[in-house]
């Protein structure tokens, strides 16, 4: 999408390795677009969709909360409550 705004592979990488050592069955989705990405991943357990300086944070589809900051480390914070 040409209005992503954050930097997914890095990201990406980083929750998947996470994940596994957690040891986590959960379905993650790192997008990077406000637009369409909470509809794209509306099946992914928790994700994240990338906006300017932000992202927003979704489960099922349904946005939750706006994140700034340390976009990762907020992520990894929710995902580590389920």
């Amino acid at each position: 999408c040409g209005r992503t705004r954050i930097d997914l592979e890095p990201l990406a990488a980083e929750v998947e390795q996470r994940l596994e050592e957690l040891g986590l069955d959960l379905e993650v989705a790192v997008m990077g677009c406000v637009v369409n990405g909470p509809g794209e991943a509306a099946n992914a357990d928790i994700g994240i969709a990338g906006g300017r300086d932000c992202a927003v944070l979704f489960k099922k589809g349904e946005i939750v909360r706006k994140l700034s900051g340390d976009i990762a480390a907020e992520l990894l914070k929710e995902i580590e409550k389920m």
